[in-house]
Order: C-alpha cells, then sequence, then structure tokens
C-alpha cells in the first residue's frame, strides 16, 4: 500500500533544491533515540525543514536516500493505518537497512499516537511534523514525555528572507540593492513572513495564498476538527484578534456584541473558540511582566491584508519584531504599569520598545517609559 508512496517520496527528495533555513540539526539525538517533532502552523515550512535535515543527514553518510521513509498523512485523514504495512512496504522495495520514518502531519490520522509509538519501541528513528499542539510534548499521552524532541519551527525571520530573496549579506549596500531590501521590508509587512508569502512576487498570488492558508485553517483545523457549528461566532472572533492584533482582547466584549447581533453563544464556548485558535498556531499570548494580564500576536499577521485591514502596518511591525525574538530568547513579556514597554527580556534584563513611525509627535511618549 504505502511502497509506491515511499518510492515516489524518495525520488523527490534526490531532485530538491533546498535553501537552508536558520536551523541546525543536532546528531547527539540520533544517539539519544528521540522522536523528533516538527511543530507549527500550517505553511510555516515544517516538511521543508525536515527534507534540510534529511539531507543533512545524507550528506553526512548517517543515511541514503533509500533507507527514507516519507509519508504525507494528510491523504489518510480520519483513517486507522497499521504500522506494520508501512514497515512491510519499505522492506518490500529490496532495502535490508533500518528506515528513517519521516511522518508529516501525523496528527490527521485516528491512531497517530500509537502508530508512533509502537514504531518507536521497534527502535526506529522517528521524525514527525503537525500544525496542532497535540504534537507538543506537554500535550502527548504519558508515554511520550521524555521522549521527544521538539523543533518549534517560526515564520522567516529578516536575514532568512533576504537569502530567500538571494540577497547577500554585506557591510554596505548599494543604493538599488538598498531600495529593494525597503521593498522586500514593506512586502513583508503587508503579506506576512511565511516561506511561499515571501517567494512569491504577484501580490494577486500572495492574496490567493493567503485565503487558501485561511479556508485551510478554518475549515480543516477549526470547524472540522472541533466540531464547531456556529460558524458566524468563530468568524467575528477571528476578524476581532486580527482588528485588534498586538493588544489585549477583552472576550467579553465580544460576547456581548455577539448577543447585540442576535448570535446565541455561551462565554465559554467564546473562551473555548479562543483556545482552539491558540491550539493551531494561529493566535499566541505573551504575559505582563507584572500582573495577570497579556497581549496577542499572530503568527500569520499577513490575514489582516486578507481581511482588508491595510492600515495595520505599525502592528504588523510590532508582531514581526515579537516572531524575531521568540526564536533567540527563552522568555518575552511586555510591561504594563503606569506606563507601557513593548517587550522585555528578562534573560538579558532589555527593554524593547517599538514604533513604526517615530518623530517630533511621540519621541516622548516612547522613551519616557524606556527612561523610567
Amino acid at each position: 500500500m504505502f511502497s509506491q508512496i515511499i518510492k515516489d517520496n524518495q525520488e523527490k527528495l534526490k531532485n530538491l533544491k533546498l535553501k537552508k533555513r536558520n536551523y541546525s540539526f543536532e546528531e547527539e539525538i540520533l544517539e539519544l533515540n528521540k522522536i523528533v517533532s516538527f511543530i507549527g502552523p500550517r505553511r510555516v515550512g515544517k516538511t521543508y525543514l525536515m527534507f534540510q535535515f534529511i539531507k543533512e543527514l545524507i550528506d553526512k553518510n548517517l543515511y541514503s536516500i533509500e533507507q527514507v521513509v516519507f509519508i504525507d498523512f494528510s491523504i489518510f485523514a480520519g483513517d486507522k493505518v497499521d504500522p506494520e504495512d508501512i514497515i512491510k512496504s519499505y522492506y518490500s522495495l529490496g532495502n535490508n537497512k533500518k528506515p528513517l520514518l519521516v511522518f508529516d502531519e501525523v496528527q490527521d490520522i485516528e491512531n497517530f499516537q500509537k502508530l508512533v509509538l509502537q514504531l518507536y519501541t521497534q527502535g526506529y528513528q522517528i521524525f514527525i511534523s503537525g500544525s496542532n499542539s497535540k504534537l507538543l510534548s506537554s500535550e502527548l499521552v504519558t508515554e511520550f514525555r521524555g521522549r521527544v524532541y521538539e523543533y518549534f519551527v517560526n515564520p522567516l525571520d529578516f536575514n532568512e528572507i533576504l537569502h530567500f530573496k538571494d540577497i547577500k549579506k554585506e557591510k554596505k549596500y548599494s543604493s538599488s540593492t538598498r531600495g529593494y531590501i525597503k521593498s522586500v521590508f514593506n512586502d513583508i509587512l503587508k503579506y506576512g513572513t511565511f516561506p511561499e508569502l515571501v517567494i512569491s512576487k504577484n501580490s494577486m498570488v500572495k492574496t490567493e495564498l493567503l485565503k487558501i492558508y485561511f479556508d485551510i485553517l478554518f475549515y480543516k483545523d477549526l470547524t472540522e476538527r472541533y466540531s464547531i457549528e456556529n460558524e458566524k461566532a468563530i468568524r467575528y472572533l477571528i476578524k476581532r484578534i486580527i482588528l485588534s492584533n498586538t493588544k489585549r482582547l477583552n472576550l467579553i466584549k465580544i460576547y456581548n456584541n455577539l448577543q447585540s447581533q442576535g448570535i446565541k453563544i455561551g462565554k465559554n464556548t467564546i473562551y473555548n473558540y479562543y483556545e482552539y485558535l491558540k491550539n493551531i498556531f494561529f493566535v499566541e499570548d505573551i504575559n505582563n511582566f507584572y500582573k495577570k494580564t497579556s497581549n496577542k500576536y499572530l503568527y500569520n499577521f499577513g490575514f489582516g491584508t486578507l481581511f482588508g485591514y491595510i492600515d495595520n502596518l505599525g502592528q504588523n511591525f510590532e508582531n514581526l519584531i515579537y516572531l524575531n525574538l521568540k526564536t533567540k530568547y527563552n522568555k518575552v513579556f511586555y510591561k504594563e504599569d503606569e506606563n507601557e514597554i513593548d517587550f522585555y527580556l528578562p534573560d538579558t534584563d532589555t527593554n524593547i520598545q517599538v514604533c513604526f513611525h517615530l518623530d517630533e509627535t511621540n519621541i516622548d511618549r516612547e522613551v519616557k517609559p524606556l527612561l523610567k
């Protein structure tokens, strides 16, 4: 059943050319016998990063292409898969060395936990990816804990974007290159930093990609996975999250607004919807350093453009800074007491203020909290 899929994907891997992302594979993971989990939003580049690591392992002669068993489980969504079928299919191709099992969107099949655990206990090295927090070690069944090494795959940072755009890093750029870099920067502020959006040069294609991303997120990850029937309420919540990106979200106010529109929904349901949106990596909270409040940021702030919020560039800029900070620091807070600081990094005791347009009308307001 799987032999043709395995063979086809091995051929694909042979001819695949990649631009390296700023991640490196720790070889000792192979010695530690860990399941390697790649988690993050859909279309953020989890499969791409898995392929990058596979190629690195092949280049170091730790595995051969013939040992790679890559299966995209999204085509078997909702099915039960027998792990023995996978192993038998691999050995039917005439291979006698242990395979490297690479399972993409593995959470889409019904029995993914049992499948992975069974193959793991048989001694196979396994890479898994998914777009749902079920694959976070804190959410996995007890048997997995301590056995998973996680790579959280973030959207591209700006250095990666320059690399994907074939812009070499230099001490000093020409005027034309500086102009091009600025246009790339303005473009990502509008459409976001997911790889396909960065690579595409056509604004219509970018908009269509955002629409596809949103439809998959809305129908597959939300309404289908969580059996949501109140589409009006969840759509309204999503729009409010996008519109008030980088700020605090008042779910009670959203509940009251829905009631005033005649949309019946319980308060607990609104809170559940918000948790679902965090589970699928649509939105993330960061906490106030001083008290129990939080601001929220989007993994794909380009959704604002899709919904017509084209004046959100300042918020998108702050969101972009956050996405870069979270890749480099263990903890990122904001501070809000008498004054507000956009980001605080306790690891380095650093306060960061973000401002898209700085001039004489707002410089005092932005600098005063830093001085204090």
